[in-house]
């Protein structure tokens, strides 16, 4: 019976609520806060993706980074411990093979 609940409480822990996901689409830029530093994810279909908990326009989305897109995940640990901070979000490229993203802290000014 002990067993039975240990293994109920592992997968409890790691489901997350559904959300909506960060669309950005080519030319646009987008300014987030971070909730989180991010969780590693799996998916049979999708592999495995960074998911960053971030708000945008007051809704907090999920946005998902795969984890070989080593630039983009380069600019997200420069900015250090990221809850909180602000970043705007910019996307150049319409297809997933000519697709760059830039990551740019928000400085708020004195």
């Amino acid at each position: 019976m002990e067993e039975q609940e240990k293994v109920n409480q592992d997968w409890r822990e790691n489901i997350t609520e559904p959300g909506q996901t960060l669309k950005i689409l080519d030319g646009e830029r987008k300014k987030v806060v971070f909730i989180d530093n991010g969780t590693l994810k799996s998916h049979p279909d999708f592999g495995t993706s960074i998911v960053f908990r971030i708000e945008y326009k007051a809704e907090p989305m999920n946005w998902y980074v795969k984890s070989n897109n080593f630039s983009l995940l380069g600019q997200i640990k420069s900015l250090g411990d990221l809850i909180g901070k602000v970043v705007f979000i910019s996307r150049k490229g319409a297809t997933r093979s000519n697709t760059r993203y830039t990551v740019e802290e928000v400085k708020i000014q004195d």
